[in-house]
């Protein structure tokens, strides 16, 4: 069973990958768009490392890419 401590955690991440998919989600096809896009997907990554916060961001950075080539 899950902790209040780690609970609170797993609302900090999910609430961090919300606020960069927003940020990111009129995605731009240029290298200012994505170097930035990664460089802010690692940094949470680092701030949190744990598998599911991998596993969210990734999943952004999937999406912003299929979209990348819709555009």
């Amino acid at each position: 069973m899950a902790t209040n401590e780690q609970m609170k955690t797993e609302f900090s991440y999910f609430g961090e990958v919300w606020t960069f998919f927003k940020k990111y989600y009129y995605v731009e096809n240029t290298d200012e768009f994505w170097e930035s896009a990664i460089e802010e997907a690692a940094a949470i990554n680092q701030k949190y490392r744990c598998p599911l916060c991998k596993d969210l961001i990734l999943a952004v950075l999937n999406e912003l890419e299929r979209k990348s080539k819709m555009i």
